[in-house]
């Protein structure tokens, strides 16, 4: 008579901080090889994993209609997308590579909006079954921004060194998780919001060119100030030349490139964000370097302004030349410009239920994103860089001429979501 292999111990592998795991050992379902990090599934690990391939696969064909193939590669995808699209049409648009323990979600639309909201059926799929198979399981899709399109990274709380951990943050008084990139929800806490508006006045300040010097030198909270960065970007309707941007945000915060360059896409369709180099900031900006404000710079400089700076009143700013600051400045009188979200979240960035952020680490089980022409710039590509298939499909057929430019797609690692639900045993 077959007997299950399924040596239980009492006994955690040595050095591993992975609950998930742990359990999965201790229960004789899975070992670990600590030499090369894998993770090594017995028949009870290889019963529970194929279980939950399975009811995914099958929940992602009947809500969101991807086929399932095996095909171990995105240019197969591609070549069976482009193979049938004529005669099938929609159906041979969505596609669940099966690669072992994850599937790689790969489509086309022919725009954004439409892969939006392909990426949205595809999450809720997920999330609905994951709730079927283990309704304990804290697994939720936490957006990101990313230039040209979204990001949805699928994550769960989880121990620090555990498979799969990334930096996150997340609000113990409300519970929301939060990526770097994550949108911010801006509250106010402006300390000079009682005051009545000053004058603006110029003031020196020698070697004051960062924050904390500025600070340093005339006393002053950090949340009265407005720094600034300074950067160049690509114009997609021109051959040459860069366009200057400069971006404002409140003192105490950091600019999200991922959220900036997104936005300068959309808005001036601005590629390949970067740093301004020294020689590049006297060209386009003039001598700012450390002093730049937000009053009086040139005309063709784009500005932007994270939602800190709206509510502005009796700020710090720089004078646009070397050992000066603007103080009085305030956002309206003095100046305006469009304002949007660029803020970074941090350790302490404020939650809009009141609390605040704390660093923590969580375990990516997935990631789905979506856009045009992911990955255009080189300087900015994603962290995760799920999406690295460049390939626009289009064909023609007696009716015209057809395309399927906007991508989407990403992975959802089963293992990953097995180590979360060995974790709740």
């Amino acid at each position: 008579m077959s007997v299950l292999l399924r040596p239980q111990t009492a006994n955690a592998p040595a050095k591993v901080k992975d609950t998930g795991l742990i359990n999965l050992v201790k229960d004789g379902d899975a070992a670990y090889n600590a030499k090369s990090g894998e993770l090594l599934l017995l028949p009870g690990g290889v019963l529970e994993h194929t279980r939950i391939k399975e009811r995914l696969a099958a929940r992602l064909f009947n809500d969101a209609n991807l086929q399932r193939v095996d095909c171990g590669g995105d240019d197969a995808v591609f070549s069976l997308a482009e193979r049938y699209v004529r005669e099938w049409g929609d159906s041979a648009l969505s596609y669940l590579d099966d690669r072992g323990r994850e599937f790689r979600v790969l489509g086309w639309s022919k725009d954004t909006a439409l892969a939006e909201v392909k990426t949205s059926e595809i999450m809720g799929a997920i999330s609905h079954e994951l709730k079927q198979i283990s309704d304990r399981a804290e697994f939720s899709f936490i957006e990101e921004a990313l230039p040209g399109g979204r990001s949805f990274s699928l994550l769960s709380p989880c121990e620090s060194g555990s498979i799969g951990a990334r930096p996150g943050f997340i609000c113990k008084s409300c519970g929301r998780a939060a990526l770097s990139d994550s949108p911010f929800e801006f509250r106010s806490e402006q300390p000079a919001k009682d005051e009545d508006m000053e004058n603006l006045q110029e003031i020196q300040t020698p070697g004051a060119n960062t924050i904390a010097e500025l600070c340093s030198q005339l006393g002053i909270d950090i949340r009265r100030t407005i720094k600034a960065m300074l950067y160049v970007a690509s114009d997609e309707e021109k051959a040459t030349g860069l366009r200057p941007i400069a971006s404002f945000i409140r003192g105490d915060y950091n600019i999200s490139l991922n959220k900036l360059s997104d936005w300068l896409r959309k808005n001036h369709r601005l590629s390949r964000l970067r740093s301004a180099e020294k020689q590049e900031l006297h060209d386009l900006f003039g001598e700012v370097a450390g002093y730049c404000g937000p009053v009086g710079l040139p005309e063709n400089v784009v500005v932007v302004c994270d939602n800190s700076v709206r509510d502005a009143k009796n700020a710090v700013v720089g004078a646009n030349h070397t050992g000066y600051h603007c103080t009085g400045c305030c956002y309206g009188r003095d100046f305006t410009s469009d304002i949007t979200d660029i803020a970074q979240i941090s350790q302490g960035s404020p939650c809009a239920c009141g609390g605040s952020f704390e660093q923590t680490a969580l375990r990516e089980a997935g990631v789905i994103q979506f856009g045009l022409d992911l990955y255009a710039d080189a300087n900015l590509e994603h962290k995760n860089k799920t999406l690295q298939s460049d390939k626009k499909l289009s064909y023609r057929d007696r009716d015209g001429f057809h395309e399927y430019p906007a991508v989407w797609g990403g992975f959802i690692s089963t293992e990953k979501i097995l180590l979360e639900i060995g974790r709740l045993r």
